[in-house]
This record gives structure tokens, sequence and C-alpha cells, in this order.
């Protein structure tokens, strides 16, 4: 039988290209194989979330209530309050924050709500991108459109240069600050241009926010700072036409549980509501309970990015760059991202990821791809590790292929 064709999309995804692109190659003998490709934080939050997860363990005989409950909604907009002070009011709007099983899936579920809603539609993905945008985009029915992110614009989409075409035909963008992979933080007049934009040409602003609470310095500007500074006549609601999104996976190393929420137009809430109580993950109760402490402490979060913060300083230390703003990935610049990441693998047992492969070519040809040259590497292990990859990578990276 058949099945549908669009999904062939999918055949590229990174991580098969990476499979790939290493298929043949030995690593190094005598070395441990240490693996940066993934953005899989691999020290625990700590035990708040482990005592959290104990103490709510019970009430698993119910079925989740898609909307969450009280607790968990109080904590994020506490949350908000906390981490945005200015946006604190929004954070009240607890009709418009949703619980979510971490965001890759409402990022391909929110696609479906701008479907069929607009005559030859776009969808515009920031490259290079993580797959979730694409997927949603894919469900939009829109001609997927990239924006490329260059080092000549901070790694950040260059929206000027989308013509007025383009956005009236748009029916969602994808943006994300800190940016992945690259650890760039948005302005604050380029947050605000972006959803002045969405709202102009009326598409659904797609805002991912996930690194958030990973960064160096000062904390990065967030969307919902820029919604608090933008007017908002009386009656209308303040997150028209966008959505923003965040999960516990960074911000307090737990991945595994699946957890965090939206907040955005009241409209798209209400209707991707009744698309995740039709056909969507719900966030059990005992572990929506648990999300809740852990939106609650903000202390487990500033030991993680101390810790992160140190992994920066040993790269810095053996490879003599600047740290990124935000995020955990070292998006380091080579002459040859596939030709270094194999040679990493066969001769220093270090697996990482070319970053053409998490981008696409522009230009007719396939070229113009904004990954090319670079390699993701992602700093989420123990120090005692990071020093020993950074020291691999330092060999090849100084060694002809840099």
């Amino acid at each position: 039988m058949k099945f549908n064709p669009d999904y062939a999309l999918f055949d590229d995804n990174m991580f098969v290209k990476l499979r790939a692109a290493l298929a043949g190659i030995e690593p190094a003998a005598g070395l441990e194989m240490l693996d940066v490709s993934i953005g899989e934080p691999q020290l625990g939050g700590g035990d708040l979330i482990t005592n959290s997860v104990s103490q709510h363990n019970r009430d698993w005989q119910y079925y989740p209530k898609a909307a969450g409950n009280p607790r968990f909604i109080e904590a994020v907009g506490n949350y908000i309050g906390r981490r945005w002070p200015s946006a604190a009011a929004l954070g009240k709007l607890s009709a418009q924050i949703f619980p979510v099983t971490g965001t890759r899936e409402p990022l391909a579920f929110l696609g479906g709500l701008v479907r069929n809603t607009k005559e030859n539609p776009i969808a515009l993905v920031t490259n290079p991108f993580y797959h979730a945008w694409r997927s949603g985009a894919l469900a939009s029915g829109g001609t997927i459109t990239y924006m490329n992110a260059n080092a000549s614009n901070d790694f950040l989409p260059d929206l000027d240069a989308l013509s007025t075409d383009t956005l009236d035909r748009t029916v969602i963008m994808y943006l994300c600050s800190p940016t992945n992979p690259e650890g760039s933080v948005m302005p604050m007049e380029y947050l605000k241009s972006a959803l002045e934009m969405a709202r102009r040409h009326d598409f659904l602003l797609v805002m991912d926010e996930c690194y958030s609470d990973i960064w160096r310095g000062s904390p990065p500007i967030g969307m919902l700072e820029a919604v608090a500074e933008m007017p908002c006549a009386a009656g209308d609601d303040p997150l028209r036409n966008l959505v923003v999104l965040n999960s516990l996976s960074k911000r307090s190393s737990a991945a595994g549980l699946r957890a965090g929420y939206i907040i955005g137009d009241a409209e798209a809430i209400k209707t991707f509501a009744k698309v995740v109580a039709n056909g969507g993950s719900l966030l059990p109760t005992p572990l929506l309970n648990a999300a809740a402490d852990v939106y609650d402490d903000d202390d487990h979060v500033s030991k993680i990015r101390a810790h992160y913060d140190h992994s920066f300083a040993i790269a810095a230390r053996h490879l003599s760059i600047e740290p990124p703003q935000g995020g955990f990935f070292l998006w380091l610049r080579v002459d040859d991202d596939v030709a270094f990441v194999q040679r990493l693998m066969r001769e220093q047992a270090v697996r990482a990821m070319p970053g053409s492969f998490m981008g696409v070519g522009t230009d007719a040809d396939g070229g113009n791809n904004p990954g090319q040259n670079y390699v993701r590497l992602a700093l989420v292990h123990d120090h005692d590790r990071i020093e020993a990859v950074m020291q691999r990578v330092a060999v090849i990276y100084g060694n002809g292929l840099a």
C-alpha cells in the first residue's frame, strides 16, 4: 500500500544523515566513545525532581486532564513573573496557559492550526532548524520557506529580507531564542518587529524559548517582555498572533519528564486544546504536579547554568572560542563540517553533528546552506568528559580542518 509521500521529508533528518556519514568508520581504538551530537542533558536536575516525583506518585488510575490543573497553571504564572518581571501580568492569563508534553509535539501540532487559512500558503522556518519546526511547517500545508540565519546577522533570520508577497501568504513562522544551535539572543526590537509583522500580515508566530534559562552573563530577553512593551487596546488579546513555548527539558535537565507549557493567542490555545483533547498526548497528573514543583524552584537552575558556564570555559581554554550567549551548544566554525566530523570519529572517537545536516541549501542548486562549515557540539556531559572531548577536538581543530 501507499503512504503519505510528504513524509519523505523526514528521511533527511539530521540523525539519519549522521548515521549514513559515519557508516563504516571505526572509532579510534583504545578511546572511550564520547557522543556530543545530541542535545540531551546528561546530568540530572538534582534531588528536587526525584523527591517531587516520589511525593506525587499517586493518582495514576485517572486519565489526565488536557488543560492541566490550577496548581500547575499557577506555578507557570509565577515562573513567568519571576523570570520576566515586566510580563508578570501575562502570567495571570490562566486560560491562555496550557500544559504540554515537552515542546516537540506542540511545535509540530501548531502547524495544523493554520492549515487551510490562506491560498498558496507559506510556512517560514529558521534555517538551520530543529526538526519539529519543519514538521509543524509541513502540517500547515504551506510551502516550506527557509529563513537563513548567518553569522553576518548574528545568526538571526533577516526578517527585513522577506518580501511583502511572502509575508501576505505566510500562515506560520518559527523563531527560537536563544537560537538553536548557535546560542544567539534576539534583542527587544527584533522580537517586537517579528510580532508586529505577524499581526500586520496575519500569521501565527511560534516562539521556541526552551533555552531561555540557559545563559551566560545576563538573562536573555523573552518574547513576553516584548509583548509587555507593545501597545494593546482595551479588550484586545495582548498575545494575539503569538504562541510561546517553554519546557523543563533544558531548564531543569529533565528531558525525560516531558513537561512544559505554551502561552499565547486565546483562540490558538483554545483550538490547540481541542486538537490535544482528541488526539494528543496529555501530561499525567502526578508528573504535572512534579513539574509545578520544578517550575517553582530557581536554585537548581542556577546550579545547572553554573555547570554549563564551566563547560564553556573548558572549551574556550582548549579552542580559544567565545562562548555563546545562551544554550549549551558550541557552534564551531570549520573548513569542512562533514570531513571534520568523520575525522573526529575516526581519529578521536568523538561523535558530533555536521552543521550542514541541520540546515538545507536555499539556492536552486542546493547551495547556500547556513549550517555548512560549522559543527555542533553539545556540551551536556560532566566536566571530566567535556575536558576529554575538548582535548580531542583540539587535535583535529588545530590540524588542518579548522
